[in-house]
Parts: structure tokens; C-alpha cells; sequence
């Protein structure tokens, strides 16, 4: 019987511990993480919800650059096929789509919608190719610590069609995986508490809310065929400006840091024609800089694409997007990340204090 996505991973990530001849309870205090936990990754028994903790793991076990991408490449294949895995959910009602840009949203919270799948096959391809071969290739650009991927429409771009380019977006990234900040026009006390970071869509839906001052957007853009398509730019395009957003702002923690900065591409959504600048990252645990994103970058079936972009605004309520120039033999054109056929939302917040929420002080209050 073919292994599935996630032994695989399981196999290579307990592969690296083992010839590093480490315990886990040494492995544990190096990685900040319980013994329990890294071994039921190693078994298999878990899969991460996000990379971080792989690649803390596996740097702490003396992997190489190569390894690491490799390792990272397996790990999206089985955080990919767990997505689709799962049975289908009942669409969502029309009006939970998405929050309305002026009024207060209503007080019964909106069922959450069903994350929309790619078709069986396409994990098929990629987990027959990598498994079948025994070939490892390099990554793109870009370091998610995501959790798990649901897939995004194709946009509306009869070129990018032509290209045969598929893409899978997330805009609910927490820095670090614990830091973020919401505006909802709604009293804190009707606010419930701050979910898991792999829970934070639904919240956020639920609460009609809107990112504050910042979105992180991961995305993994691949072909559909082995043919390769060149990824030549990035760009980041502001639909629409408007006044920020005077809501309450929350904060969904009280303070935390990671000793993982992942490389990024930054844009300043309040600059009159945003440039997109990218930024190299840092691993505190190896103090190591990790190396900037760059362009160009060829796609295919078997070598995806992973972008990290990280926008920020003070002065405005922006709707925005995401556009790539590519090109493949004789025909180019430009393709459209979105947020499931909407442009992202980000607003600076009219708040003079964010609120963080304590239990023991009995809820939101001042940070």
C-alpha cells in the first residue's frame, strides 16, 4: 500500500532525528516544544498545522539547506491532501460572505463557509510524483508558517486560464502565529474570546471583523501541467481607499515573539503606487539570516510557488490585491490572488487603545 502524504513527511522528519542522534527530550528544550509532541510528528500521529515547528525541528537536528526545502515541500503536499481529505460542508448562506463595509454586522453570527477543495487528482499528481520518483526539488520564494491552505477560485483572467495557473491563498496570518489585530464595531462585550490561530477565519467572519493595520497573505501558485510557467513579477494593486475604520481595535494576544522571522515581501498599502519590496528573514535558534524572496521563479505541476506578503496601512480603508506578471513561451499576462474573488481588507484603526483579552480581569480590556 502507497504511503500517504503525511507518513512520508512523518518518515523524512523522523529520519533527521534519528541521525542526529538526539533524544526528544533534548529535542524538546531546544525546540520549545513538548516531548509528546514531537513525537507523535515523527510517527505521524499529527501532522503540524503550520511549518514553523517543522523547521525548528529540523534545524535542531542539523538539517541542511536542501533538506530543509525539501522537507517544507513535503510538508505542504500533506497539509494539501489533509485539506481535501476532509468531507464536504454545506454551503454557506450568501449574506455570510463577506462583512458589510458601513454597518455594524448583524448580532446572530453567520454560519462560516465551507473552504472550497481542489479536485482530488491534482494531490493525487503531486503525491505519485514526489513518492513514485524519490526526487526532491527546490522552493520558491517565501516561508509559511501557515495552517491549513483552502483553495481560492481560479480569477477571472481568460490568459492566466490559458497558462493552466492554479493558486491557493490564506490572508488570516498571525505574526508569529499569536500576534494579530482585528476591528469590530461591536461592544466587547458581545465579543467572545480570541480563537487558535487555525480558527481565526471563522472568527473573524463570525464578528464581521477586519484586519487591523496589517494582513499577512501566504499563498502557493503552481501549474496545473508539467509545462513550466515563469513567475517574473509581483505587484500589489489598492482597489479602493477609504477613511479607517473608527472601530474598537483588538488585539489577539497580550505579547509574544518567535525565534523564526520568515522571509516576506513588504508594501505599503498608504503610498500613492505601493511598491512591493522584499525582505530577508531571520532564525534566532541558528542565528541565521534567511535570504530574500526573489523573481523570477518557474512554476509547473510538480514545483509550486510559495509567496509570503505582508501589507501594512495607518491612513486608510483598503481594498487590495495581489497581481503576477508570467509568461510561458510566446504568451504572458498577469494573474489575480485574491481573497476567494474579493480583494483583501485592511484598515488603520481610528482606536486609541487596542484592547487584549484577560480572563482573569473579566475580558477585553486595555492592553
Amino acid at each position: 500500500m502507497e504511503n500517504t502524504p503525511t507518513e512520508v513527511f512523518a518518515a523524512r522528519l523522523r529520519a533527521l532525528k534519528e541521525r542526529s542522534g538526539q533524544s526528544f527530550g533534548s529535542l524538546a528544550k531546544r525546540t520549545h516544544t513538548s516531548t509528546s509532541t514531537l513525537h507523535r510528528y515523527c510517527s505521524g500521529a499529527v501532522l503540524p498545522a503550520d511549518y514553523a515547528p517543522v523547521e525548528r525541528l529540523a534545524r535542531a537536528c542539523g538539517a541542511e539547506r536542501d533538506e530543509l526545502l525539501a522537507l517544507h515541500r513535503l510538508w505542504l503536499l500533506a497539509d494539501s491532501a489533509r485539506g481535501r481529505a476532509a468531507p464536504p460542508e454545506p454551503a454557506p448562506p450568501v449574506a455570510a460572505e463577506r462583512a458589510p463595509r458601513d454597518a455594524a454586522p448583524a448580532p446572530a453570527p453567520a454560519p462560516a463557509p465551507a473552504p472550497r477543495r481542489r479536485p482530488l487528482w491534482l494531490a493525487a499528481a503531486v503525491v505519485a510524483a514526489l513518492v513514485g520518483l524519490g526526487v526532491f526539488w527546490s522552493l520558491g520564494p517565501g516561508d509559511p508558517d501557515a495552517d491549513a491552505r483552502s483553495a481560492r477560485p481560479q480569477a477571472a483572467d481568460d490568459t492566466a486560464e490559458a497558462a493552466s495557473l492554479d493558486y491557493s491563498a490564506r490572508s488570516h496570518v498571525w505574526a508569529e502565529g499569536c500576534a494579530h489585530r482585528y476591528l469590530v464595531d461591536r461592544d466587547p462585550s458581545l465579543v467572545p474570546p480570541p480563537p487558535l490561530a487555525q480558527d481565526a477565519e471563522r472568527w473573524a467572519l463570525e464578528q464581521g471583523a477586519v484586519h487591523g493595520e496589517s494582513t499577512i497573505v501566504e499563498a502557493t501558485v503552481r501549474g496545473t501541467t508539467a509545462d513550466p510557467v515563469v513567475i517574473e513579477a509581483l505587484h500589489v494593486r489598492v482597489a479602493e481607499r477609504r477613511a479607517p475604520l473608527d472601530w474598537t481595535a483588538y488585539d489577539m494576544s497580550p505579547g509574544c515573539g518567535g525565534a523564526l522571522t520568515p522571509a516576506a515581501y513588504e508594501v505599503d498599502l498608504d503610498a500613492e503606487r505601493p511598491v512591493v519590496r522584499a525582505r530577508e528573514g531571520y532564525d534566532g535558534d541558528a542565528g541565521e539570516r534567511l535570504s530574500a524572496p526573489t523573481l523570477p521563479f518557474a512554476v509547473s505541476l510538480d514545483e509550486p510557488l510559495v509567496l509570503r506578503v505582508e501589507a501594512r496601512t495607518t491612513g486608510c480603508d483598503c481594498d487590495w490585491y495581489i497581481e503576477l506578471e508570467w509568461s510561458a513561451g510566446d504568451r504572458s499576462g498577469t494573474l489575480r490572488l485574491d481573497d476567494g474573488g474579493l480583494p483583501f481588507r485592511t484598515s488603520g484603526d481610528g482606536s486609541a487603545e487596542a484592547l487584549v483579552h484577560f480572563p482573569e480581569l473579566g475580558g477585553w480590556t486595555g492592553g
